[in-house]
């Protein structure tokens, strides 16, 4: 009797089972460019094969325990860049141009809308956030307010001048009567 062969197709991995990723990293990187990775890898992963972090590179914006998707595009600032985040000023110079960047898309950074912090935010304090002080991070405290309508405010108040009541706040693009009155509470100028 003759046995019968069976032959099992090799499986392919489908789309949803990716093997590998490309990521984009830049910034203060030793070898910025496109990198491939194994799927699963996670933002320090693309970091040291980038071959690491340049003296001035500030990772603390950074979540370096982040998974990585395929076409991500991860930005190391410098210290100084990060400085300026802070204080509400999001102009990059590249070879003497000035990009002003209506947002700044960084997939490495730390989501502040889907993280639990311990950082008092302006609705769970009697802290009033100052529309003519108020750095970005401050901003994205308030209730309703993400990365754009918090660079809104910031890009007004630079080019109008400060705010003079709080009923300005409206004049802000994205900013309409409802989202003033989640905000009411919280801001003072």
């Amino acid at each position: 009797m003759q046995e019968e062969l069976t032959v099992k197709p090799v499986e392919q991995p489908t789309t949803d089972e990716q093997t590998t990723i490309k990521v984009d990293i830049k910034g203060a990187i030793v070898k910025p460019g496109l990198y491939e990775l194994e799927a699963g890898s996670r933002v320090q992963d693309v970091i040291e094969k980038s071959g690491g972090l340049n003296v001035d590179a500030d990772t603390s914006m950074i979540n370096l325990s982040k998974l990585l998707e395929d076409e991500m595009v991860i930005i190391i600032y410098t210290k100084d860049e990060i400085r300026q985040f802070e204080e509400g000023n999001t102009a990059i110079k590249y070879i003497e141009k000035e990009c002003i960047c209506p947002t700044i898309e960084n997939d490495g950074c730390i989501d502040q809308n889907h993280v639990e912090t311990n950082e008092p935010s302006a609705e769970n304090t009697n802290t009033k956030i100052s529309l003519n002080r108020a750095t970005l991070q401050e901003l994205l405290t308030l209730p309703g307010i993400g990365e754009v309508k918090a660079q809104a405010i910031i890009d007004y108040r630079q080019e109008n001048g400060n705010f003079n009541s709080i009923d300005e706040l409206k004049n802000v693009k994205g900013i309409g009567d409802s989202t003033f009155e989640k905000l009411k509470d919280y801001i003072t100028i």
